[in-house]
């Protein structure tokens, strides 16, 4: 017999953050994918972050959600490809800090 969904969608959850964590997937994309999860596991009234964490995704995804991070990026122009990249860049290093410690919580309380 097979799970729930909702626990096949928290693995995922999971999964994404120790992407991260683990540096197999750069911020940004683990990011956009986490943002993905946390949708998905919504109309199941699952809220694994916390308000200010939760705060702290959305308004970092909010600020890249319109950079180019995936296939796209084969159609920008080099220059402007370079422009995105240093914007992206710097949102990054802004909350770098604190995505990492959420991200890294998720993984510990999963374990």
């Amino acid at each position: 017999m097979n799970p729930p969904k909702e626990v096949g969608l928290l693995r995922k959850l999971v999964s994404t953050a120790r992407s991260v964590t683990t540096k197999q997937v750069a911020l940004p994309l683990g990011i956009l994918r986490l943002t993905k999860n946390l949708a998905w596991l919504e109309p199941y009234g699952i809220h694994p972050l916390k308000p200010a964490e939760l705060a702290a995704v959305k308004d970092y995804y909010g600020r890249i959600r319109e950079l180019p991070l995936e296939q796209e990026r084969n159609y920008w122009a080099p220059d402007l490809l370079r422009a995105a990249d240093e914007k992206l860049e710097r949102i990054t290093a802004t909350y770098q800090d604190k995505l990492m410690a959420i991200l890294t919580r998720i993984v510990s309380e999963a374990a």
